[in-house]
């Protein structure tokens, strides 16, 4: 009955890491596995709980050991789970179905994982050695097993990693064009010269394509998730935040008569719904679903009076540039608090989530306050709202 209990047991662990492996690794989906999942959320709800008792600049540093520290951590889960399914096998057979050397006689308890540990890493002492049929293709397993895990563990590491390499590709070439910030108006204005747009449709385009790139990488790979960039302009949320307020920006700013094209272009669309959907995917993959509908810590009030002020800023700051605006004001600022509340709630999840303040992703209070990743939290001023 020992023998019988061990033996499932044993056998259990093993299939439940075999299917994590599979579900984290080897098949692309917007969840990892069972134990992947839970070491990623866990570590990460601990080390945001301690981070948020510090300074902002600290607490993203220490957000940013994190990631690099889950993937061997994952690993060393794996190989651990790994010598305790199989030592669960060992267990009721040993020593009977084994050759142990005298030197070596120790509790049943301790060679079993002894011997499980040196057949997985494929060292073999050979001090303990089995004899029967079946405990010898079960060490033959056991030794594949530990090629194999090896083998995706440096694959996995080097396509995580290369995706982080995209993902910061992408967010650089946002910050650089938004002012080295979260000026959208700057955004727009880097692509005005002599009275027209030049370039901005094709730069929305590729912007689709990176961010449900980015999408896919998440995916793949959720342990992606927990990599949090000290520099905020390098974080997805900042990516998703220029996106959609540049959607938003073009269709309720620009004068519609004089920039038909630009302020209508399909590729406005298209960027505004692969961004909502990525928004949404970003959003379930992290289970915020219930808390997508809940309200920041603003009332309605301030969170208008916010989205008022950016949007008068946005107004004058392309004024300056030369780009004409709509001449009706208010139409235009019904579509854009209209398109603000249609993504800001979620966004505002997403970025508490991973460790970002809203002010540093989205600049509403000061987009010096974007731009500068090290400058200390300025202090909050009254600003009188504008009809």
């Amino acid at each position: 009955m020992l023998t019988l209990v061990s033996t499932l047991f044993g056998a259990g662990l093993l299939f439940i890491v075999a299917y994590d492996v599979y579900a984290t690794i080897l098949h692309a989906r917007a969840r990892a596995g069972p134990i992947s999942d839970k070491l990623n959320r866990g570590v990460w709800r601990v080390a945001r709980f301690v981070a948020f008792k510090f300074p902002r600049p600290r607490r993203h540093r220490l957000l940013n050991t994190i990631g690099p520290l889950l993937l061997p951590l994952l690993i060393t889960t794996y190989i651990i789970a790994l010598v305790i399914g199989f030592a669960l096998i060992y267990l009721p057979r040993m020593p009977v179905e084994f050759s142990v050397d005298r030197e070596a006689v120790s509790p049943v308890w301790i060679e079993s994982i002894y011997f499980s540990s040196v057949t997985l890493t494929t060292v073999g002492y050979g001090d303990i050695v089995p004899r029967s049929t079946g405990m010898r293709l079960t060490a033959l397993l056991e030794s594949a097993t530990g090629i194999a895990l090896i083998s995706l563990a440096v694959t996995y590491l080097i396509t995580v990693f290369g995706a982080l390499e995209r993902k910061r590709a992408v967010a650089l070439s946002f910050y650089h064009q938004a002012e080295e910030g979260a000026d959208v108006a700057g955004f727009i204005a880097h692509h005005f010269v002599g009275g027209r747009f030049y370039g901005l449709e094709s730069t929305l385009r590729y912007a689709a394509r990176d961010i449900q790139g980015l999408s896919e990488s998440h995916a793949e790979h959720p342990v992606i998730h927990y990599f949090h960039p000290v520099e905020v302009h390098k974080s997805l949320p900042r990516v998703l935040f220029l996106v959609l307020e540049t959607c938003a920006v073009i269709q309720s700013c620009l004068d519609a008569d004089d920039y038909i094209e630009t302020h209508s272009h399909p590729e406005v669309r298209i960027l505004e719904a692969s961004a909502h959907y990525v928004l949404n995917q970003l959003i379930a993959s992290l289970c915020l679903e219930r808390s997508a509908e809940e309200s920041h810590a603003e009332t309605p009030f301030e969170e208008s009076r916010r989205w008022r002020q950016r949007f008068n800023e946005t107004m004058e700051r392309l004024t300056d540039a030369g780009i004409k605006v709509r001449r009706n004001r208010r139409a235009g600022w019904e579509k854009y608090s209209a398109r603000r509340e249609s993504w800001e709630r979620k966004l505002y999840l997403f970025s508490a989530y991973l460790g970002y303040d809203w002010d540093e992703i989205t600049g509403d209070r000061d987009l010096r306050y974007a731009a500068d990743e090290e400058m200390e939290e300025p202090q909050v001023e009254t600003i009188n709202a504008e009809g």
